[in-house]
């Protein structure tokens, strides 16, 4: 037999070895889901990386097999007669290996490090373990559990081929010597370097642990670094060892080699094993080498998860991963995204956790419906409240609440008494997030104007007392408005009003002050006072709005100034229509478009009734689209004046409500609004 047919024949066992273990691996991770079967031409590639990895190993295949068979037939007896070997084809005498013990001195320092790592790693009480957990878990993920059990392999070693010793002596060339190093030199190290791990990886218990931890990264759905995902799969090493093949490869083919790679390194160590120790062992370790890593690693894959609310797709889902970050699974729990409060979706945006797929279909419906989680009543330290009651306080260190009437003097009104859906402490933020997200999602069916669409704020929500210190299941929160007056808010549709508690905001040239009525200077001439100012950006597409003013006497001063309400665009206070009470009392609607202020309507004179100069003047002013696309503008007064308008040559259909002072002539008029109260139609 030629010199080539030799060799080949000689490395058959690791190219069998091999590459079935990796066409095995890659069957069993396309048929169980673990990743999808890569493209013929990477699967082909696939094949090649573990045909040259096994040409690498056949040396050390051969051998570990030679003396295997070696071993069976010294324990089998077959050592009285000789025997042609399966993988060399050469006569051989089998012999019984003799078996030698580790020193004392080995086998202690082995153990004791294995203790070590044990306490450090498995008990919490150590100190230390915080920290150490955290640093291996972050390189080895979690394979950090497991390392106590690595060096007592290293307290009976295994046996190995003759080789040179790695020759670290040239790392010290230019320290020793004082040069640098020769291109001899460098490719001495190379070589001896790249012998050394491959005799590492594919013929050592390290193989096992560099492919465990390559495997577990790529079953756990590839998880990242950064957000902490890698510190419960491979870590660190894992992802380095992962993500390259992944590229090249495809999840699938990386899944595949490491598998082969796996399978030779558990095969040679068996072998190995078992000549030292007697075939029985070797099987054992075998199974133990091959099943234990595959079975954890498979399990990685649907096991071991935490979940998280979030959103995707339009809907609210249910995602199982490393981190809030990262989706190994979804579950949707058909709940749409649009129509949720803000907070509510950063709550969803930054990843709640719950404890499976069920609890986040409870905790979602909750949130989304509070009505689902209501509660009779809100215990406080020392009063109860309940939805829809208004109270006072006696002000103080104390702020004791007590309930008081909603048709007389009130501080604010209960719109919603619930129960926050935890189960267990998600943690201040989350319950701070989430008792604010229900609060917003609540504002709506208590006020008849969903949150977002009206300048009344939220108060903060009141919590139990001292759930920051104790948690208590389920705990219950209440809602509140601010009064607005001495009347009830609910479903009156309100959207503003003159004693809100949200800025007002005036532009420059302008200043507010709200004392006992509301009151609007116009510091400058010709300047446009428009409240709440451009700090409010509120307008609601496609809404109509009633508007109820009364101003007091502007003065007979005022220059030619006018007064009144309008429907801008909060996004731009520029746009929009305005209803305006000039000096001998006329109503004007305008149109507003940037820098362009037409007139579009009027009252006539008024008729018994005083101009804004000299008289108190109120005004009812609607602004609500029509069926055909426009936008009807009506505005009355007393002494019979009405102007109307319907606008269909390019409305403006996202509005809010706005008090107006339109200054003329002369600096610091002032508007005192005694009355403003805005409704959605």
């Amino acid at each position: 037999m030629s010199e080539a047919g030799r060799r080949a024949r000689a490395a058959l066992p690791a190219v069998a070895v091999l590459v079935l273990a990796t066409g095995a691996t890659l069957g069993l991770s396309t048929l169980l889901g673990f990743a999808p079967l890569p493209p013929a031409w990477r699967l082909a590639l696939t094949l090649v990386v573990a045909l040259l990895l096994a040409l690498a190993a056949a040396d050390e295949v051969r051998a570990a097999l030679t003396g295997w068979e070696g071993a069976a037939a010294a324990e089998w007896g077959a050592h009285r007669r000789p025997r042609r070997s399966l993988v060399t084809g050469d006569i051989t005498q089998p012999h019984k290996t003799e078996k030698r013990r580790p020193s004392w001195v080995r086998l202690s320092a082995s153990v004791a490090v294995a203790l070590a790592l044990a306490a450090l790693l498995w008990v919490p009480r150590v100190p230390g373990h915080d920290a150490a957990l955290k640093a291996t878990s972050f390189l080895f993920g979690y394979a950090a559990y497991a390392l106590p059990v690595l060096p007592l392999l290293l307290a009976w070693p295994l046996p190995r081929l003759p080789r040179e010793p790695w020759p670290w002596r040239i790392l010290l060339v230019p320290v020793a010597d004082r040069r640098l190093w020769r291109g001899a030199e460098l490719a001495t190290l190379g070589t001896a370097t790249l012998r050394f791990v491959r005799e590492r990886v594919l013929t050592r218990a390290t193989g096992i642990v560099v492919a465990v931890l390559g495997l577990l990264h790529l079953v756990r759905g590839n998880p990242n670094i950064m957000d902490g995902g890698a510190s419960r799969a491979g870590g660190v090493l894992g992802f380095l060892v992962a993500e390259p093949l992944a590229a090249v490869l495809s999840p699938a083919g990386a899944i595949a080699l490491l598998g082969g790679v796996l399978g030779v390194a558990a095969a040679v160590t068996a072998a190995s094993v078992g000549r030292a120790w007697g075939i029985v062992t070797g099987y054992a370790t075998l199974a133990v080498a091959v099943v234990l890593p595959l079975g954890a690693v498979g399990a990685g894959h649907w096991y071991g998860f935490e979940y998280y609310l979030r959103t995707e797709n339009g809907h609210v889902v249910v995602v199982a991963g490393l981190s809030p970050t990262h989706r190994q699974a979804v579950h949707d729990t058909k709940l749409p995204v649009e129509g949720l409060s803000p907070s509510l979706r950063q709550l969803f945006a930054d990843g709640l956790p719950v404890a499976d797929y069920a609890d986040g279909d409870r905790i979602a419906q909750a949130l989304a419906a509070p009505a689902t989680a209501a509660a009779d009543s809100y215990a406080g330290g020392e009063f109860d409240l309940k939805a829809g009651e208004c109270f006072d306080w006696i002000g103080g260190s104390s702020q004791l609440r007590y309930v008081a009437q909603c048709n007389a003097a009130h501080v604010g009104e209960v719109t919603f008494v619930g129960h926050l859906p935890f189960t267990v402490d998600p943690g201040a933020k989350a319950v701070d997030t989430a008792t604010r997200a229900m609060c917003e999602q609540s504002y709506g069916d208590y006020l008849g104007v969903p949150f977002g669409q009206s300048f009344l704020p939220l108060e903060k929500p009141l919590l139990p007392p001292g759930l920051d210190e104790a948690w208590r299941a389920k705990p219950v929160i209440a809602c509140w408005l601010g009064s607005v007056g001495p009347w009830p808010l609910k479903g009156t549709r309100t959207v503003a009003a003159l004693q809100q508690k949200s800025a007002w905001g005036p532009a420059g040239g302008c200043k507010i002050e709200v004392p006992d009525a509301l009151r609007i200077t116009a510091e400058q001439p010709n300047v446009r006072c428009i409240a709440p100012g451009p700090e409010q950006r509120l307008s609601v597409p496609g809404a109509g709005f009633n508007i109820d003013l009364e101003f007091a006497a502007i003065g007979k001063t005022a220059g030619g100034a006018r007064i009144g309400a309008g429907c801008y665009d909060g996004a731009n206070l520029a746009n929009g229509y305005s209803f305006e009470v000039t000096a001998d009392g006329i109503i004007e609607i305008y149109k507003h478009a940037g820098d362009q202020h037409p007139k579009v309507a009027a009252s006539a004179k008024p008729k018994n009734a005083g101009p804004p100069t000299t008289a108190s003047t109120p005004l009812q002013v609607t602004c609500k689209p029509t069926g055909d696309g426009g936008v009807e503008l009506t505005a009355y007064s007393t002494g019979n004046r009405k102007a109307t308008f319907v606008d269909k040559q390019n409305p403006y259909t996202s509005l809010s409500p706005r008090l107006v002072l339109a200054n003329a002539g002369t600096g610091g008029v002032v508007m005192t609004a005694m009355i403003f109260s805005a409704t959605r139609l």
